[in-house]
């Protein structure tokens, strides 16, 4: 969760507040401090051992042993003795260095000034040990570490609310537990001063500081391993991605999968609100825009071309570009950049690149500032070469079995498929439907306004028959005007349906070139399996093309089944 910057009321408040209590502590201890004299040297080296513990516990998120030395003071000082180690250690630690809290500044002081104050005007008020040494003395302080961590980590949850802050619970608990330890620690350092003196203290509090060292290093390791297991995570699921385009993306010659894999697949391991693909037009040269996205919309397919942007230049070139902020970097970006949002600071492009020969750009834009580095430029570009081989596949694809003029299938791959069908339908009891369709009087539009207008006339009709399809349908470009429908899982009824819908369509189908405004009409023949099969699939497209020559013979615009005797 992101944290929200506090208010300048909020933050004003916690620090006036901290320092009312530190003042009210100071002006106590000031007071008292005929008291302290005896016990300076004592006061000295636990102020000192605290104030350096703090020091060295808040740089990191670590065991803290500085309420070793201020549980020591309560016990073995004077009341003013143990508010000023205590005080040593807030200033030392801006407060965190004491209690389980992360957060350092004015809100942390208060979390561990209140509950530390309260304790000594409780423990000021209380008849001292006869021996400080004792199980008494352990218990006391093992009671007074659990009040004084309780109260300032459920003080400073308070804070932090205040302050939009968080933290998470399951960092703190386990380091409170461990921090428990200070209790037994300080009954120690109170038994070395009785019995040995402070020399002997002065050296247990070395080892006492010694062991913080080396708690924040192994803190520091522990920070750095979780870096690194984040690092290694993150290298994971980019191969685990890469591996996941090259198997999908490389097996499909479907562009619009192909986009739509790299699009979710980019989205797992980038910080991207928008993305987009553009094509090089092989005739026009033009780049377009074959797909786009941004966050929380639908992808989108028909766009403009992009014109001379930084997609162009980086086609051009041949070269991946990288834009931490778009605020700051306007000047050295070399044209401007697309944006699918307004908003977006950071982006990144790299060419589609199909030996040697760039075919389009992949680009994904955040709006966050310094969203990629160098590391993702480079994951990109290799998404960008498996896109690139799976895009010029599938056009090579698209090549071999989509005829260029119409847009429909080619004779030899909708043949395949048709005899696929008819198996499948024969071994599961399933059903199609055939149609077999020809264009009325389409040799008198090529003898009268030429070759060229026909073929206008013939890509609008691909179109308009395409348009009128189902998903699992397939329509090819049987020879000339002449077209034949394959319609999976549809039977006599629904087949003539369909060839209705296709025949009012083409009627209405205006094609207008110059001044010309070209139409016709279209006539279709229609056979279902099994209705009409006689276990010979050349058996079934010859009846379609009986019916169709029917519909010829009786005044062409219209749509004739194969007859039920037949």
């Amino acid at each position: 969760m992101d944290k929200v910057a506090p208010s300048i009321y909020v933050r004003v408040c916690g620090w006036a507040l901290a320092a009312a209590v530190v003042g009210c502590v100071a002006v106590d201890a000031w007071l008292r401090r005929g008291a302290l004299a005896p016990a300076l040297p004592d006061t000295l080296i636990l102020g000192a051992g605290a104030a350096a513990a703090a020091w060295l516990a808040v740089r990191d998120r670590g065991i803290r042993l500085a309420l070793t030395f201020v549980l020591a003071a309560f016990v073995l000082l004077p009341p003013p003795g143990a508010v000023l180690v205590t005080l040593a250690a807030c200033a030392a630690g801006l407060g965190s260095g004491i209690a389980g809290l992360d957060r350092r500044g004015g809100g942390a002081i208060v979390a561990v000034a209140v509950p530390v104050t309260a304790a000594h005007l409780l423990y000021a008020a209380k008849p001292s040990l006869a021996d400080p040494t004792s199980t008494a003395a352990l218990l006391e302080m093992a009671v007074l570490f659990a009040v004084v961590q309780a109260s300032a980590t459920a003080l400073g949850k308070v804070l932090d609310a205040a302050y939009g802050a968080s933290h998470d619970p399951a960092e703190i608990g386990p380091r409170l537990f461990l921090e428990a330890l200070n209790a037994p620690v300080a009954w120690l350092v109170v038994s070395m001063t009785v019995t040995s003196g402070p020399l002997r203290t002065l050296i247990f509090s070395g080892l006492i500081l010694g062991a913080q060292l080396g708690l924040r290093e192994l803190a520091r390791s522990r920070t750095r391993l979780r870096e690194t297991h984040d690092a290694l995570t993150a290298r994971v699921t980019e191969l685990a991605t890469l591996h996941a385009i090259g198997r999908e993306i490389l097996s499909s010659f479907d562009p619009a999968r192909v986009f739509a894999i790299v699009d979710r697949e980019c989205r797992k391991i980038l910080e991207l609100d928008s993305l987009f693909i553009a094509l090089v037009d092989r005739e026009t040269r033009q780049l377009h825009a074959a797909y786009s996205r941004r966050r929380g919309e639908e992808p989108d397919r028909a766009l403009p071309p992009l014109g001379q942007g930084l997609a162009s230049w980086v086609v051009h070139e041949k070269r991946a570009v990288r834009f931490d902020d778009l605020r700051d970097d306007r000047a050295v970006v070399p044209r401007p950049p697309e944006l699918l949002d307004p908003e977006s600071r950071s982006v990144m492009a790299v060419p589609l690149i199909v030996e040697d020969e760039a075919i389009g750009v992949l680009s994904v834009q955040s709006r966050q500032a310094a969203a990629y580095d160098d590391h993702l430029l480079s994951v990109l570009t290799t998404i960008a070469q498996q896109a690139a081989v799976a895009i010029e596949n599938a056009r090579h694809y698209e090549m071999a079995t989509v005829d260029s003029l119409t847009g429909l299938f080619l004779r030899p791959y909708f043949f395949r498929r048709l005899e696929e069908e008819y198996n499948r339908a024969k071994r599961y009891h399933g059903s199609f439907g055939l149609l077999m369709m020809d264009l009325d009087g389409f040799k008198a539009i090529n003898d009268r306004y030429g070759h060229l207008v026909g073929d206008r006339y013939l890509r609008s009709f691909g179109g308009i028959v395409q348009s009128r399809l189902r998903g699992p349908d397939l329509a090819c470009r049987y020879g000339g005007d002449e077209v034949c429908l394959l319609l999976p899982e549809t039977d006599l009824a629904g087949a003539q349906a369909i060839a209705e819908r296709i025949r009012s369509a083409v009627g209405d189908l205006v094609v207008h070139v110059d001044a010309l405004a070209v139409r016709t009409t279209t006539s279709i023949g229609v056979a279902a399996f099994p209705d009409h099969d006689a276990d010979d699939l050349k058996g079934l497209l010859r009846k379609a093309d009986e019916a169709l020559y029917s519909a010829k013979k009786s005044g062409r615009d219209r749509v004739v089944p194969v007859p039920s005797a037949a």
